[in-house]
């Protein structure tokens, strides 16, 4: 009599899965965390380009404290956000919003590093 300590591991499972079922799982989460992040809702689009406006004169507020232009560097990132969640609500499909998403975090990350890094050396 077999059991299932008897057969090996990959005939013991009933959902064997395949590159295809990969590849749909990865265009499931996108269209999962789009989702969850409501990107296309206004509010949320809103609070976005709020937070950048933020950002960006919290720079030029930096620039006349400091009375140096360094601090202004980091306005070439935050207005690529900027230009970015844009996109995010023109963009036609969830891969396209997600995309625009990534770009716009990327772009508050790169600006809040020069941030650091112009407090740091100047």
């Amino acid at each position: 009599m077999t059991t299932s300590r008897d057969l090996p591991v990959w005939e013991g499972s009933t959902s064997q899965r395949t590159a295809g079922d990969m590849v749909n799982e990865s265009d499931d989460v996108a269209a999962r965390l789009v989702a969850a992040l409501r990107l296309r809702q206004p509010r949320v689009q809103l609070v976005i380009a709020g937070c950048l406006v933020v950002f960006m004169v919290v720079c030029v507020i930096a620039t006349i404290t400091r009375m140096s232009l360094w601090p202004l560097l980091p306005l070439v990132s935050f207005a690529g956000a900027s230009a970015a969640a844009w996109r995010v609500r023109t963009a036609s499909g969830d891969r396209q919003a997600f995309a625009w998403l990534l770009v716009v975090g990327g772009g508050v990350a790169l600006g809040f590093w020069l941030l650091g890094m112009i407090n740091r050396v100047w």
